[in-house]
């Protein structure tokens, strides 16, 4: 059987992952994290907000693992979060990004079945028009691109984009 095509790889750095749930609508709390960790010069590197229509919607977001301890620290500050919203969180995750070139849903159950048969986890999972994006704990991304890459022909000379540089926000403003 052929395998499916697909564009590319790409993968994280080390991150950690803020699961956020609670009644209000997705503006109030987007805005308000948004707001207290760029205050504190945290840089969200991956979000995703799932409305449900029992009232209560869940916010996910990754950040670079070393600021895993600062952000906790501030969301379990009370006032923090609004009413009724509840938090978990989980460090040392990894995204992994797939660029599928056709059959995206087939491609995302084959990616399911194969990871729970190596009993590799999946925290997350979010899809774009390019992208299919899943969390999983760092130490087995490895082994979760070596599964993916059983499935699927990647092109010609590619190797999973792996970043090697951190970025930070900087507090100094520049003048006109």
């Amino acid at each position: 059987m052929e395998k499916l095509k697909i564009e590319g790889l790409k993968l994280s750095l080390e991150l950690c992952q803020f699961d956020l749930r609670g009644p209000d609508s997705s503006e109030k709390i987007v805005m308000g994290i948004s707001k207290v960790l760029a205050s504190q010069e945290i840089n969200i590197e991956f979000l995703t907000y799932y409305p449900n229509r029992s009232n209560n919607h869940q916010l996910t977001f990754c950040i670079n693992q070393d600021r895993f301890s600062d952000t906790s620290r501030i969301l379990k500050k009370e006032g923090s979060l609004p009413m009724g919203w509840e938090m978990s969180c989980r460090g040392h995750v990894g995204i992994i990004s797939i660029f599928p070139h056709h059959s995206a849903l087939k491609m995302l159950a084959l990616i399911m079945v194969s990871w729970g048969k190596q009993s590799i986890p999946i925290h997350g999972i979010a899809t774009s028009l390019s992208a299919i994006s899943l969390t999983t704990d760092y130490h087995v991304v490895d082994k979760a691109v070596e599964v993916i890459q059983g499935l699927f022909q990647l092109p010609d000379n590619h190797a999973p984009l792996k970043p090697e540089l951190l970025y930070y926000q900087s507090a100094m403003v520049k003048e006109d």
